[in-house]
C-alpha cells in the first residue's frame, strides 16, 4: 500500500527543485563599477610579464588603491600610468569608459596594435603619451576631438598614414612629438617633431630631418598667441616709459649745466674784478696794539702809494 511522504519532505523537495531552476545570485552576477570593467578589459588585452596588474581584481567595488591607478578626491579615475613595464599585447577600447581619465602614460613598452579610435572620447584627457611602443596603422582623426589636450606624444612607433593635419584643431596643444614614424603625405603649417619619418622628410626640405630628436612646442595653441600678444603690449609700454625717464634725466642735466655755466661766469668775471693786473695780491697782516702791517709782495718800482707821494 502507497503511502504520502509528510508535507515538510514534499516542501524541501520543491524547494531544493526551484533552486536548481533559479539558482541565487552571487556576487559575480552583482553589477560591478563601469570603471572596474572598464580597467579590467584593459588588464585583459595586456600580457604582464612582472605582474604590475596583478592586484587589479575584477570583484572590487573601488580600482583606487589598485597599482597604476590615479584617483579624484571623489574616487573617479583620472590617471592611467604604467610606464616602462614590458608591457605587450594591445590596448583595449574600453578605456573610452573612463570618462574622468586626464592622463594616460603608457610610454616604453611593447603594446601593439591600433590606437582605439575611442581615445577622441575622453573629453577631460589633458596627457597622452604612447611613445617608444609598437603601435601601428593611422593616427586616429578622432583625436582632433580631445579639446583639453595639451602634450601629445606618439613618437617611436610603426605609425603610417598621412600626417595628422586635424590636430591643428585642438586648441590648447602645447606639445607634439611625432617624430620616427612611418607618416606620409604633406606636411600642414604647424611645427612638431617629425624627424625619422621619411617618406615626409624626402618630399621637403627642413632641417629637422636629420639629427637627434629635438621636441618642439606647437605654435598654433590659442594661450600661446594671446601670451605673445600680451608680451608685446608689455614691452611697448616699457620702451615708451624708459624713453620717457631719458628725456626728463636728459632735460634736468642740461638745465643743471646751463646753471654751472652761468654761476662759472659770474664767479670768474668776479675774480676778474678782485685781481686786476696791476693791483697785487695781499701775503698776509699784522696787527698789534701800536701798528698795522700789511704784507705785499716785492715791488721793484715802488708801490703805487710811494708814486702818489713822489709826485
Amino acid at each position: 500500500m502507497f503511502t504520502m511522504p509528510p508535507l515538510n519532505v514534499l516542501l524541501l523537495f520543491f524547494f531544493f527543485l526551484f533552486l536548481s531552476q533559479h539558482p541565487l545570485s552571487s556576487a559575480a552576477s552583482l553589477p560591478r563599477n563601469p570603471e572596474v570593467e572598464a580597467l579590467m578589459s584593459i588588464k585583459e588585452g595586456l600580457n604582464d610579464p612582472h605582474g604590475v596588474l596583478s592586484n587589479w581584481d575584477e570583484f572590487s567595488v573601488d580600482p583606487c588603491s589598485w597599482p597604476m591607478i590615479t584617483c579624484s578626491s571623489d574616487y573617479q579615475v583620472i590617471g592611467l600610468g604604467a610606464p616602462s613595464q614590458n608591457l605587450s599585447g594591445t590596448l583595449s577600447s574600453a578605456i573610452a569608459n573612463l570618462t574622468n581619465l586626464k592622463q594616460v602614460l603608457l610610454q616604453n613598452n611593447n603594446i601593439s596594435g591600433k590606437i582605439p579610435p575611442e581615445l577622441g572620447n575622453l573629453p577631460k584627457l589633458q596627457t597622452l603619451d604612447l611613445s617608444n611602443n609598437r603601435f601601428s596603422g593611422f593616427i586616429p582623426p578622432s583625436l582632433s576631438q580631445l579639446n583639453s589636450l595639451q602634450y601629445l606624444r606618439l613618437n617611436n612607433n610603426s605609425l603610417s598614414g598621412p600626417f595628422p593635419a586635424s590636430l591643428a584643431k585642438i586648441t590648447q596643444l602645447a606639445f607634439l612629438d611625432l617624430s620616427y614614424n612611418n607618416l606620409s603625405g604633406p606636411l600642414p603649417k604647424f611645427v612638431a617633431s617629425i624627424v625619422g619619418n621619411p617618406l615626409i622628410c624626402l618630399s621637403i626640405s627642413i632641417e629637422g630631418c636629420s639629427g637627434s630628436v629635438t621636441l618642439m612646442p606647437v605654435p598654433f595653441s590659442q594661450a600661446s598667441s594671446e601670451g605673445k600678444h600680451k608680451s608685446k603690449k608689455l614691452a611697448i609700454a616699457l620702451g615708451v616709459s624708459f624713453s620717457f625717464v631719458s628725456l626728463v634725466i636728459l632735460f634736468l642735466g642740461l638745465f643743471w649745466y646751463r646753471k654751472k655755466r652761468q654761476h662759472g661766469a659770474i664767479l670768474y668775471i668776479g675774480g676778474s674784478l678782485a685781481v686786476h693786473r696791476n693791483l697785487l695780491r695781499l701775503i698776509g697782516y699784522c696787527a698789534t696794539t701800536n701798528e698795522k702791517l700789511l704784507v705785499y709782495p716785492y715791488m721793484a718800482n715802488g708801490s703805487v702809494a710811494s708814486r702818489l707821494r713822489d709826485n
